[in-house]
């Protein structure tokens, strides 16, 4: 399914498409960090060692890197808003039960389902980015939202930090993962393709529909 442009015929709804973008990479970018916050923790329970500890943390790698051809195949099928909803409820789910994992097994497991799930997060990015934002913009938009990459780790490290030292280390990940359960479904409900927005310019789209049209027949 794909997502006709309107990065030509710009409008307002585009700044709020990419502000859900930017939380949407915040919230992608904890949930890889908080293993990092809650590891110490994790080893001194389970008695996992330092290289099994390793192993856990690449984990994400390897699906990671396996599942980005068929996440943007996946995308180039199914369109932005749905790849979306089912990676972000995804990767959130696999970060919410990290924090009932019972061993070395089960969170090498689920860090494996949360970089699976990750993998089509960039390349969703910059199809969205590409639809809404007129060539001239683009730059600044992907600037704007890898920017969340960092404010997150930034920001929200040290809450995560207090959350492990006023509770345990698994409500680290329970926590993320419920924000990011919830956000999957705001996007579900909010994120609209150019070509659906209620905001989008129905006369400029529709002579852009024609045009394209037309030149597919001929």
């Amino acid at each position: 399914m794909s997502d006709i442009t309107l990065s030509s015929v710009p409008t307002k709804r585009r700044y709020l498409t990419l502000l859900m973008i930017f939380i949407t990479v915040v919230i992608c970018y904890v949930d890889r960090a908080n293993l990092a916050v809650a590891s110490a923790h994790i080893q001194a329970e389970f008695g996992i060692s330092k290289s099994e500890m390793g192993y856990i943390f690449s984990a994400f790698a390897w699906t990671y890197t396996l599942c980005q051809i068929p996440g943007g195949r996946f995308l180039d099928r199914m369109g932005a808003k749905t790849t979306y909803f089912i990676a972000i409820m995804g990767w959130s789910i696999g970060t919410l039960f990290q924090g009932f994992a019972n061993g070395l097994v089960s969170l090498i497991t689920l860090r494996a389902v949360t970089g699976m799930f990750e993998a089509p997060a960039f390349p969703t990015n910059n199809r969205i980015v590409t639809s809404w934002f007129p060539e001239q913009e683009r730059a600044s938009a992907v600037g704007f939202y890898t920017s969340g990459q960092f404010v997150g780790l930034a920001f929200l490290t040290p809450l995560l930090i207090w959350l492990q030292e006023e509770t345990s280390w698994h409500w680290v990940f329970i926590v993320t993962g419920a924000v990011g359960i919830l956000w999957a479904v705001i996007w579900r409900f909010v994120y609209q393709a150019p070509r659906k927005s209620k905001f989008a310019n129905q006369l400029r789209l529709t002579i852009l529909l024609t045009a394209v049209a037309w030149l597919t027949a001929t």
